[in-house]
């Protein structure tokens, strides 16, 4: 199976400008965190949000191997100084993102391992993202 190189570097940059937004998003909500549980939700969206950089120095990487440049467009940015509906943005949001990461995992060809694994990396810390942001709001 051969890979449509285009799509794929279209695709990567996609998901390259949701980990900038999700960064910003996780560390904008840690820093206006407010009420009883707000020191737990700070340390937590911080850790996300570190993350969110990883991943995004992972695409930008996968995405120079294929001799493709790296987008600095940063996707839709939700906040809410409500620590509850900042979780809850935050969980359809990284839900959004296991779907995305799933369906690129898809395209990539059983002969292109480096960047499968390091799509399959971001898609299971999403996914335990998603978890971890259901147990906090009781789901």
């Amino acid at each position: 199976m051969a890979m449509d190189t285009k799509k794929i570097i279209d695709l990567l940059n996609e998901g390259l400008e949701m980990e900038y937004a999700s960064y910003i998003q996780y560390v904008t909500q840690a820093a206006i965190a407010r009420g009883p549980y707000a020191e737990g939700l700070i340390a937590r969206f911080e850790e996300i949000a570190g993350d969110e950089a990883e991943h995004a120095k992972i695409i930008r990487q996968r995405i120079a191997a294929l001799r493709g440049t790296p987008t600095t467009k940063v996707g839709e940015i939700q906040i809410h100084k409500d620590s509850l509906k900042a979780v809850e943005i935050n969980l359809k949001y990284e839900k959004d993102t296991v779907t995305f990461y799933q369906r690129l995992l898809n395209l990539i060809p059983p002969d292109e391992p480096i960047l499968y694994e390091a799509i399959e990396h971001i898609l299971e810390d999403s996914q335990e993202h998603v978890e971890e942001l259901e147990r906090l709001i009781g789901k």
